[in-house]
């Protein structure tokens, strides 16, 4: 895939996805994970240097830094509504946080994985950016955090309604959250698709859990290699 190729192939995967996926209504038809198999697909298959296709789709990269940008309007428009429930909008972000760490630590440990393993994965709910910091600080590897993160968000986007769904979650302020703070930026992509409060409390929990995920990942960590000495 030639530099010059690389934007239009990406788009029009893209946009075929999104039309395929309208008309099957299935969760496996995702607009993200399938463009994504097709490129890499693709760059094995005519065997391209990665480096080139990265560097093709550099003004896409710069609109989705926009992209997450807006993601500021719904919470703007919901204001009100999130105030009313702050409280347990912050207690359940939190929970989510000590879940998601405390799950990865405990079967880690069950399993004997190395505590270099254990740093990169246990950040796997949180925005790429952010991940790859909180789990460098603790001596994990940022590459493994970041392909951990990216399928995770994947996962949540495609599974993450009719999940819920099956639950009987159907409130949209619960739904954005548990999307914003299983899936972070990929859930909540998906959760904007859904609806605008959807979107706004997926956006909310997403920057929340992000928060206070680098601030209770490390000490965490810390407990639990002291614990295992």
């Amino acid at each position: 895939m030639t530099f010059w190729l690389a934007i239009p192939v990406t788009v029009l995967f893209y946009l075929l996805t999104r039309k395929l996926a309208r008309r099957l209504n299935s969760p496996l038809v995702n607009p993200i994970m399938i463009p994504a198999l097709l490129v890499i697909g693709g760059l094995l298959a005519t065997n391209q240097d990665p480096a080139d296709y990265q560097a093709g789709t550099e003004p896409l990269s710069l609109l989705l830094e926009l992209a997450v940008v807006a993601f500021a309007l719904p919470l703007y428009q919901q204001a009100a509504k999130i105030r009313s429930q702050l409280k347990p909008i912050l207690l359940c972000c939190s929970l989510s946080v000590l879940i998601s760490v405390g799950t990865t630590l405990l079967i880690g440990g069950l399993i004997h994985a190395s505590p270099e393993l254990l740093a990169s994965v246990a950040t796997k709910s949180i925005t790429t950016p952010l991940a790859m910091s909180v789990s460098e600080a603790m001596g994990g590897i940022p590459a493994i955090a970041a392909g951990l993160v990216i399928i995770v968000g994947m996962m949540g986007a495609i599974v993450g309604f009719p999940l819920m769904r099956l639950a009987g979650i159907h409130h949209p302020e619960a739904q954005g959250l548990a999307m914003g703070a299983g899936a972070h930026a990929i859930g909540t992509g998906a959760a904007a698709e859904v609806g605008t409060t959807q979107g706004a409390f997926s956006s909310l929990a997403m920057v929340v859990c992000g928060v206070v995920t680098a601030l209770l990942a490390p000490p965490l960590f810390h407990l639990y290699l002291w614990l295992m000495v």
